[in-house]
């Protein structure tokens, strides 16, 4: 059994830190972006983010993330997470999961995910977790190491463990939406700023399609126009 006897002064200080953290009653958004440094600094990782997981959609949203360019995240949102192999899997898990325990290093560096998005950030060696209540996302931690550091293994693990729980009962449920999911998914994209003709590209729809999701969102959110639609969406 491992508990928190098996932390040092510095680390039991950062855990008793980022459960303070996730008491504080803020919102996902806000309790996601401020613990990802602790939660960093605890399990000596690099780069970190956090997104909420759409079974439906098969996509993440509403990402936060620390040491992780902006851009990379905007790009990851738009295109990357498209094409990326280990997202799905490393959720199935729902449980604390090393990259390696899904997919061999060797086979994810033969794929565009790594080469055209992991690697230009940095990112090696990743551990993820997957926060599930009552059957629904309400988060998660993507947590990596930068070549050259070693790869993550059970302490990691174990101590992931440990805050699955508090993160679980600290991360609201998501107001559920009144838009289809394959509304969702056209106004996620559009309020990334993309095209219609790209978003259709993407989701591999017409573009006439496009407008006819983006008109139904558009009427049961009362926006009346992308502005306001990207407002809502980011609030």
């Amino acid at each position: 059994m491992y508990s928190t006897d098996d932390l040092n002064n510095h680390e039991l200080n950062l855990f008793s830190h980022i459960l303070w953290q996730l008491g504080s009653g803020q919102d996902s958004h806000a309790l996601r972006r401020e613990t990802l440094e602790n939660v960093c600094s605890l399990l000596k990782a690099d780069f970190a983010a956090s997104c909420i997981w759409s079974p439906a959609t098969g996509t993440s949203h509403k990402g936060v993330s620390w040491n992780i360019d902006d851009k990379a995240m905007q790009e990851h949102a738009s295109t990357w997470q498209y094409v990326d192999p280990i997202t799905p899997l490393l959720r199935a898990k729902q449980r604390p999961t090393l990259v390696d325990d899904v997919m061999p290093s060797s086979a994810l560096k033969q794929t565009a995910f790594y080469h055209d998005f992991l690697k230009p950030c940095g990112m090696h060696h990743g551990i993820n977790v997957y926060f599930l209540r009552d059957g629904e996302d309400v988060g998660d931690l993507r947590i990596w190491r930068a070549k050259g550091a070693p790869a993550f293994g059970s302490r990691e693990l174990r101590l992931l463990q440990l805050l699955e729980p508090w993160f679980t009962r600290a991360l609201p449920k998501q107001t559920r939406s009144p838009l289809t999911a394959r509304e969702q998914e056209v106004v996620n994209l559009v309020c990334k700023g993309l095209g219609d003709k790209e978003v259709a590209r993407l989701l591999n729809i017409s573009f006439t399609t496009v407008r006819t999701h983006l008109k139904h969102a558009l009427s049961k959110l009362h926006c009346a126009n992308r502005t306001e639609l990207a407002s809502r969406l980011k609030h």
